[in-house]
């Protein structure tokens, strides 16, 4: 799937999870930096992706290889800190 963040478009591999504790969720490659109220988080991290609401920004959705639309979403757990995405992994830094 293509994800646009900052102004760059790149190519991330995603899995839909039609089971389990992620049902009905897509969920990106680990290929985002985030950070926590205390930091960096060290590793990449994926992005989990849902189902869009009427009223969601038309900036925050990607579509998938079948046409369908996921919306971006921004935080992820690491370990027991809550992570924000802000930018591809490979990006950290420049």
């Amino acid at each position: 799937m293509f994800i646009e963040l900052d102004g760059l478009l790149r190519k991330v591999p995603a899995e839909y999870h039609p089971s389990g504790t992620l049902v009905g969720r897509m969920v990106t490659a680990r290929a985002f930096y985030a950070e926590s109220r205390f930091g960096e988080c060290p590793v990449p991290v994926p992005m989990p992706l849902h189902r869009p609401a009427p009223r969601t920004d038309r900036k925050l959705i990607v579509i998938d290889n079948l046409g369908e639309q996921w919306v971006m979403g921004f935080t992820i757990q690491y370990k027991q800190f809550i992570c924000r995405i802000t930018s591809f992994y490979s990006t950290a830094g420049a």
